[in-house]
């Protein structure tokens, strides 16, 4: 699969979620000129925005490096051959490329606009309702998070983070919020291009995104309810 059929696929399972985007594109795209990595990010909100003063959001970007791009260029057979020779490139077997997406979640202030930071008890108990929704109501990863690898070490397929608030000190030294976040990321499995039509082609990662697509969707809107514990205090 090379960077655009992914990215088609990406934007039509995107479409597909019904999830609002936050922009005019649905795929923001950069390259690295010196290293040609190629970097794709959406920004998506929830179905409403419901949590005022917080505005609410997610980034889901990923990252195509230079070395997914030359082995997409051909099939898995002529890249062996052109990396080992014909006859050491025949008995090598490959495995599945895998591409890592990074989604996070943010709650955030208007520009200029701060709250007093939440106590200790308030943000403990935030915390506690926010990390319990997203592993065990609306998890924003999958449940499978690690499987066996090579060597009986463990390959790690998706990881969750803990909510970090991003504070601002002010002049007279009082701490104030202005966002907090929460990052996450999981691997998708990617298809290979064969020159043997005989092979049993790869699954293609439609369905890894439609499901991560909907994960994030329930996500935002837990994400948005459990605001309401740091919203302040009139």
């Amino acid at each position: 699969m090379t960077y655009d059929e992914l990215k088609h696929v990406w934007i039509s399972a995107l479409r597909e979620s019904t999830l609002p985007l936050l922009g005019i594109d649905p795929v923001q795209e950069t390259i690295d000129l010196r290293s040609m990595d190629r970097s794709a990010k959406s920004f998506v909100g929830p179905l409403g925005q419901d949590a005022e003063p917080f505005h609410i959001g997610a980034s889901l970007s990923w990252r195509w490096d230079s070395l997914n791009t030359a082995r997409t260029a051909t099939t898995e057979e002529d890249l062996l051959t052109e990396l080992l020779g014909r006859e050491s490139g025949s008995r090598v077997k490959t495995e599945r490329p895998w591409l890592r997406i990074d989604v996070s979640l943010r709650a955030s202030l208007p520009h200029g606009r701060l709250i007093p930071m939440p106590s200790s008890e308030v943000w403990a108990m935030w915390a506690h309702e926010a990390i319990g929704r997203l592993e065990a109501i609306e998890p924003i990863v999958p449940e499978k998070r690690t499987r066996p690898g090579r060597a009986g070490l463990l390959e790690y397929l998706a990881w969750q983070g803990e909510p970090i608030a991003r504070v601002r000190c002010g002049l007279g030294g009082e701490l104030q919020l202005e966002a907090v976040e929460l990052s996450s990321w999981q691997a998708i499995d990617l298809p290979r291009k064969w020159d043997d039509s005989s092979r049993k082609p790869d699954k293609p990662p439609g369905e890894q995104l439609h499901a991560m697509f909907a994960r994030v969707k329930a996500a935002l809107h837990a994400w948005m309810e459990v605001m309401d514990h740091l919203r302040p205090r009139s």
